[in-house]
């Protein structure tokens, strides 16, 4: 995972990764009218940044929405993090997010798995077993109400969001289909995959891939987003939270939890804490006082954090491997079906 330097960003850069993340696979023409931009401007733009990893579009079946189980995996190992296994880890197609971090484990892993016996064949059998490994612990995900796809930069003006924004349908959720987990899978090698492309690839006709993406966006079974890699946001730092809140205030604290900045994921799980948040900081002093505010403000639902690890590097973030810097070097998006 070598590194090497990035051209710097400015506004419209910054602009044109606000209107992605709104409309990820808005065409260049569209994207140039709003922006006021000749469209080849834009184009050229958005391939300088791929190229050099500091921004992409993605797509992966939603947590929540999927047919399959997910868990937040906790990884120690005998006090020596072998790059090699970290490699493995990152490169597995059911291991979706992949951090290195502070204090009670030495890597967290949000992993995928068609069922909870795959779960256990994954976490017991085959990442416990890597080396270097010493023991693991899985907390299955039972709801994840809040993801990364819904964050937002302030590049573009009210007007401009306005006009990016789609009126898009309100579906219900259909079985999925094996050509619908094959354009998961190529999108999360490339979001913005053009539709006769992505086609092609996977093996079905133009129509029958512009009318599944409208129905697996439209249950919010797929999700598409464009990241951003994180020092170039303003949050260079990441921080998971871990959490305890009764019962019967899930839902009231999600719903409170939405406005808070930073935040890039909210998972609820069936383990020790059923609330872990990964919340971006613009700094590391911002730690223990965005704990503190989250205890204030959420002290009458009774919630409290009874753990926090800062994230020292992030090797695989939703299927995208990263460098040290956080750039894009490569995808191994998530396929825990054909596992």
């Amino acid at each position: 995972m070598e590194t090497q330097p990035s051209p710097s960003m400015d506004e419209l850069d910054l602009a044109l990764v606000h209107a992605l993340q709104i409309q990820p696979r808005v065409s260049w023409v569209r994207a140039g009218e709003v922006l006021d931009v000749d469209p080849v401007t834009v184009a050229r733009r958005w391939d300088r940044m791929v190229r050099a990893g500091m921004a992409w579009v993605d797509g992966y079946l939603s947590p929540g929405h999927d047919d399959g189980v997910y868990a937040q995996v906790e990884i120690d190992t005998d006090g020596r993090l072998r790059e090699d296994t970290i490699e493995r880890l990152a490169r597995d197609s059911r291991v979706l997010s992949l951090k290195q971090t502070s204090g009670g484990r030495d890597l967290l892993a949000i992993v995928g798995a068609a069922d909870l016996d795959g779960l256990a064949q994954l976490a017991g059998d085959r990442i416990s077993r890597m080396s270097g490994v010493r023991a693991v612990r899985s907390h299955v995900i039972t709801a994840a109400p809040f993801e990364g796809a819904s964050w937002r930069l302030r590049s573009l003006t009210r007007q401009q969001r306005t006009a990016l924004t789609e009126d898009r349908p309100d579906l219900p959720a259909e079985p999925l289909r094996p050509v619908d987990r094959r354009i998961a899978l190529a999108l999360g090698a490339d979001g913005r995959m053009p539709l006769t492309d992505l086609a092609d690839s996977v093996g079905a006709s133009t129509a029958t891939v512009r009318r599944r993406l409208r129905v697996l966006t439209g249950s919010g079974r797929l999700s598409l987003r464009c990241v951003l890699a994180r020092p170039l946001t303003g949050f260079p730092i990441s921080v998971v939270y871990f959490g305890s809140v009764p019962a019967e205030h899930l839902d009231e604290t999600v719903s409170a939890l939405r406005t808070l900045p930073g935040l890039r994921m909210c998972s609820i799980t069936a383990g020790a804490h059923n609330l872990v948040l990964d919340i971006w900081l613009p700094a590391l002093s911002d730690v223990h006082t965005t704990e503190a505010r989250l205890n204030s403000r959420l002290a009458h639902l009774n919630l409290r954090i009874t753990e926090r690890a800062v994230v020292l590097r992030t090797v695989k973030h939703v299927g995208r491997i990263l460098d040290r810097r956080g750039h894009s070097v490569g995808s191994a998006p998530l396929n825990y079906w054909d596992a």
